[in-house]
């Protein structure tokens, strides 16, 4: 993945018509609710988007929510999920455009080589991760808990003294996330500082 994969990328010759296999949805975003206002969703290239969307659920505690596109992936068309946070209508989207891969480009390949999950496994932290969703939320405590419970690697950092930080990354997609808070009771050990850091493979 690379320089060399992107220059195969020719969008003039992609299918826009892809787009066209979206079925309308039915007033308030299938959520019950109008987005919020301002920044009301984040959206990713996935390859695995229904493992994404299920890490989302289980252990961010969103909710699976309607997609205008279809799934399973049909041939020629854009395929999503989408998950949403229920106490702001925040969503969160992942796409697969399978139409934008070419030979020397694959979304696969690329979320491979971007990937720190092995890193984030060995108790590294890879370049990959600053790149991340951010949220805030009310405590630490039950998220770390969840990936405890489904032996997922994740990194916890103290960043003030009054801030921790909790990484984790959705595997098959490359995709990372941290949680910030002020609040934290789970006895965990706390990485003070980055200088584990992995830059794998990446070739960019």
């Amino acid at each position: 993945a690379g320089p060399e994969a992107l220059r195969g990328l020719d969008l003039t010759k992609t299918r826009p018509s892809s787009f066209g296999c979206a079925i309308p949805l039915q007033p308030g975003f299938a959520s019950g609710q109008r987005p919020r206002r301002g920044w009301w969703k984040s959206t990713y290239m996935a390859s695995r988007p229904e493992i994404a969307a299920q890490f989302m659920v289980d252990i961010l505690g969103a909710k699976h929510i309607e997609s205008p596109y279809p799934w399973p992936p049909s041939e020629g068309c854009i395929a999503t999920k989408w998950v949403a946070f229920e106490s702001d209508n925040f969503h969160v989207h992942f796409v697969l455009a399978e139409e934008f891969e070419t030979a020397n480009f694959s979304i696969a390949e690329v979320d491979q080589a971007m990937s720190g999950f092995e890193a984030l496994e060995s108790g590294s932290f890879h370049a990959s991760m600053y790149n991340s969703l951010v949220l805030e939320v009310d405590s630490l405590d039950e998220y770390l808990l969840r990936l405890k419970a489904q032996s997922m690697p994740y990194m916890l950092m103290q960043t003030t003294s009054k801030q921790y930080v909790l990484f984790m990354i959705i595997p098959q997609n490359a995709i990372t996330v941290q949680l910030r808070s002020q609040h934290l009771s789970v006895e965990e050990p706390i990485s003070e500082s980055i200088c584990t850091e992995d830059f794998g493979q990446m070739a960019f």
